[in-house]
C-alpha cells in the first residue's frame, strides 16, 4: 500500500520519500500492465521508482509535487498520457 501524505509519499515496509527533495519526476506506461504507469522520482543522481495503479494516482502524485513545491497546477490526463 502506498500513501501521500502532506508532503510525503510513503510505501508500506518500503520506503518513504520527501517530495520537496525531489528535483523531478518521469514516468510511462507499464507495457507489461496496461493502465499502470511507472514514475521515477529523481532525487540527486538518485532515483525511486514507483508504480501508479492507474491515471489518476499518477495525476494526484504530479499534483501534489508540485505542490509541495509551490507551483499548485491542475493537470488534465490527456496531458500525462498520449492515446
Amino acid at each position: 500500500m502506498t500513501d501521500l501524505k502532506e508532503k510525503y509519499l510513503i510505501k508500506s515496509n518500503s520506503y518513504m520519500i520527501d517530495l520537496e527533495s525531489v528535483d523531478f519526476i518521469t514516468w510511462k506506461e507499464n507495457e507489461k500492465n496496461a493502465g499502470t504507469y511507472w514514475a521515477k522520482l529523481h532525487i540527486g543522481s538518485k532515483e525511486a521508482r514507483y508504480i501508479c495503479n492507474d491515471v489518476d494516482e499518477l495525476k494526484e502524485l504530479l499534483e501534489r509535487w508540485s505542490l509541495v513545491k509551490g507551483k499548485e497546477i491542475e493537470i488534465e490526463e490527456n496531458e500525462i498520457i498520449s492515446w
